[in-house]
């Protein structure tokens, strides 16, 4: 089984596993856009990162999300996926977040291998207003300790708009409440 399709059948995976959750009654299910791909073009970087996000409550204090991403570089391309837990400490507002799991797959680069093991923590705040829509400027922070150093290096070689530390501003609807 090719890297792409183990990559595709695991988000598969995933998004089976919050239907799951929804389906037992579990809090909030939503999703949300990242815009930080607006400073990339505009900067000039060359390269641009998307990003989305599929989220659910587990309970008052715990959320998953199932980012997706996609880097793109003239021809490379690196699609993201995996799970992240978050936690928020008074119920709302504050959060922090690790990806438990996190996995990209390359395309069209030299530099890099077709599968990457990625890692990376969040630290924000979601603001909720209005029917279930929020706004969430967040940090993220690749690799804090170090553990895929060859594969980041590789990756803010192919892709200049990956950098360590990341400032996101997503907005977002929690369409099942």
């Amino acid at each position: 089984m090719t890297r792409g399709l183990r990559f595709v059948l695991m988000t598969l995976l995933m998004l089976c596993l919050i239907s799951t959750f929804l389906a037992f009654g579990v809090g909030k299910m939503g999703f949300s856009a990242d815009l930080a791909a607006v400073q990339d073009i505009f900067l000039g970087k060359g390269s641009f990162q998307v990003s989305l996000d599929f989220r659910t409550m587990l309970s008052e204090e715990f959320q998953i999300r199932i980012p997706l991403s996609c880097t793109i570089n003239g021809t490379s391309f690196l699609g993201e996926s995996g799970i992240v837990l978050v936690y928020y400490p008074w119920a709302e507002g504050p959060f922090m977040g690790l990806s438990v799991f996190q996995a990209g797959f390359s395309q069209g680069s030299d530099t890099l291998d077709n599968f990457v093991n990625l890692n990376e923590v969040l630290l924000g705040w979601t603001f909720e207003f209005g029917p279930g829509l929020f706004v969430e400027p967040c940090l993220a922070i690749r690799d804090p300790s170090g553990t895929f150093s060859d594969e980041y290096s590789r990756l803010k070689g192919a892709f200049p708009c990956y950098t360590t530390f990341r400032g996101r501003l997503s907005f977002g609807w929690y369409f099942w409440r």
